[in-house]
């Protein structure tokens, strides 16, 4: 269909033809709802970050901590925060609740309480106010703890310092040390709440290393809570190799925990593996993946880390792989040991080397710290080495991971130097058995009624007991009488003495690489098994004699017990015979570390 437009009617005026009549009341609805729109964003935005209006009128009044040196603290002064680098936007704002309070209260007071408080570990006795910070904008690279040490609070070598996360919802141990009458912690971490805590003793460890030359024996088995077997070693790629000491059973009682070394003897360390292997980061990630899946495919409940050969240049490269390597082994609920040598104080400061314990205490799950073998740095006193560099590790690292490192052997001092001996070798300088008499028969034989004289033919010794750290020892003097050289000797008690300085301090256990060693005191494993059961010691440290004994084919005739210098002089009246003068070294009173030294007949 055609259509034929028609033009306008040019006499019309665009402006005079009809309107359609507007809606007033619509545009006026859409106007005031639009106002209202921007009205309710303009106020979620003030009470939405960066202003937060609702937080600024009643919420935290945050303190700006942004440069270093800023602090804010509680109004009793009990608790301050200190920022120790440079942050733009944080600020801080700080609560306390009593611990009476704490203790008492329920989420009706504040919702966080119960939570926290049913996450502490049962070892753990609150002994402070529990702080909380509420924090805005970036956290700062280190910010300073510093809580009051209450006056009424127990044994300060008992107080420990904990930082709540909400992340992980548990306490976790914070490196703190004591500043004049503080608890002073320097992290990087953030935590929600703090507060102090007593630590109580804990059932103790008992760790049994031994070399793939030993078989576990069953003494060293009953007396362990974890059994470490050496025989593998790392290689330059990154992985693990060797066959494990044998004589171990993952069903036992005991845990089993395979030691991995940079060696094969102490003397020769490898140095060039470990080093190269942390220097790389691909190498060092590969090498934690290697030691992680051999603990799991093995069926282990862990593993040691023992690698001697660090470079000083390797230290925050071993705390990462460290870090790394935990990680993983507590995804596998596996367990992770490294084996640390023991600071030294260097001009009133304690260093540690290639190794950095606080980061070794973050990853691992215990730290075994390799004592010295000076029996007399185990006095007790605040300036006493052993003594002091405890009270300084248990502010570094959590003291329940912390396990002391001893020998469980006899120890030799010669000219200022230590070094480990057995029990019956640091005996054997005194000598064997010499018999005379006066009128002895030209085929040797003794006349009954005769007197005897026997002796040993070895050096001149003389013995004493160091009744402070309840150690006999053994002098060997040279022909002028001047020393020559100490025999420490590893009795039980001396032993448990040792051991005991871990009660003081609440420490995780002890440690042994020399447990399946033959030549020990014979009480030695009867006093790592009491101490393993906390059966109270009853120290007795006791002189030293000779035992000496007179036996025929029928069995003993005559004992005799002299001085350890004394010779043996008797009048043998028996009948003709075939007799033998056997001589033991012996404890007065504690007959059961015996050094039998060879006889004459």
């Amino acid at each position: 269909m055609d259509v034929t437009p028609v033009p306008a009617d040019p006499n019309v005026k665009l402006d005079d033809r009809p309107r359609r009549p507007r809606n007033s009341a619509g545009c006026w609805i859409v106007t005031s709802l639009t106002a209202f729109i921007v009205f309710v964003l303009v106020i979620v935005g003030l009470f939405l970050p960066p202003i937060s209006l609702y937080e600024r009128l009643f919420g935290p009044k945050y303190v700006p901590l942004t440069e270093p040196g800023d602090s804010l603290a509680t109004s009793d002064e009990g608790f301050r925060l200190v920022a120790a680098a440079e942050s733009d936007e944080f600020g801080a704002s700080l609560t306390a609740v009593s611990l009476r309070d704490y203790v008492a209260a329920d989420s009706t007071t504040q919702e966080w309480i119960p939570a926290t408080r049913s996450a502490v570990p049962y070892y753990l006795a609150l002994q402070s106010p529990v702080y909380s910070i509420e924090a805005s904008g970036d956290t700062p690279g280190a910010l300073v703890y510093s809580i009051h040490i209450p006056g009424n609070a127990p044994d300060r070598d008992l107080l420990d310092l904990y930082g709540w996360q909400d992340e992980t919802q548990s306490w976790e141990f914070v490196a703190a040390q004591v500043v004049e009458n503080r608890l002073e912690a320097t992290t990087d971490t953030l935590y929600q709440h703090v507060a102090l805590f007593q630590a109580a003793p804990d059932t103790p460890r008992v760790v049994v290393s031994y070399d793939v030359t030993q078989v576990l024996n069953a003494n060293a088995a009953n007396a362990a809570t974890i059994v470490a077997p050496a025989g593998l070693q790392p290689t330059l790629d990154g992985k693990v190799i060797g066959s494990l000491a044998p004589g171990f059973d993952t069903n036992a009682g005991y845990l089993v925990m395979p030691i991995i070394r940079d060696f094969s003897d102490p003397r020769a360390l490898d140095t060039q593996t470990v080093n190269s292997i942390l220097g790389n980061r691909t190498l060092r990630t590969e090498h934690a993946a290697a030691i992680s899946q051999l603990a799991s495919v093995g069926g282990y409940d862990g593993i040691f880390i023992d690698y001697r050969g660090l470079s000083t240049d390797q230290r925050d490269n071993f705390g990462l792989f460290i870090k790394d390597l935990g990680q993983r082994m507590d995804t596998l609920g596996l367990l992770l040991g490294v084996v640390v040598p023991a600071a030294e104080n260097v001009d009133g400061v304690w260093q540690t080397g290639a190794y950095d314990w606080r980061a070794i205490g973050q990853g691992a799950d215990m730290v075994q710290i390799n004592m010295g073998l000076d029996p007399e740095t185990y006095a007790p006193g605040d300036t006493q080495l052993v003594e002091a560099m405890l009270r300084w590790s248990i502010r570094e690292i959590s003291r329940y991971k912390i396990t002391l490192g001893l020998t469980a052997q006899s120890i030799r001092e010669f000219e200022g130097a230590f070094s480990t001996i057995g029990y019956d070798e640091g005996l054997a300088g005194m000598g064997n058995v010499v018999v005379e008499a006066p009128d002895v028969s030209e085929t040797g034989s003794i006349e009954p009624g005769s007197e005897i004289r026997a002796y040993l033919d070895g050096m001149q010794a003389n013995a004493g007991v160091d009744t402070i750290i309840n150690a006999p020892y053994i002098d060997y003097l040279n022909r002028d009488d001047s020393p020559r050289a100490r025999i420490w000797l590893t009795t039980g008690d001396a032993l448990r003495y040792r051991m005991d300085m871990t009660v003081p301090f609440a420490l995780g256990g002890v440690a042994f690489e020399d447990m399946l060693t033959n030549d020990l005191a014979q009480d030695v494993y009867t006093a790592v098994e009491q101490y393993r059961t906390q059966i109270p010691s009853a120290p007795s440290p006791t002189d030293l004699a000779l035992r000496w004994s007179v036996e025929s084919a029928d069995g003993l005739v005559d004992e005799v017990t002299t001085g350890l210098s004394e010779d043996l002089v008797i009048t043998l009246e028996a009948p003709d015979g075939n007799y033998a003068i056997n001589v033991a070294v012996v404890g007065v009173g504690q007959e059961a570390n015996e050094s039998v030294r060879s006889g004459a007949a």
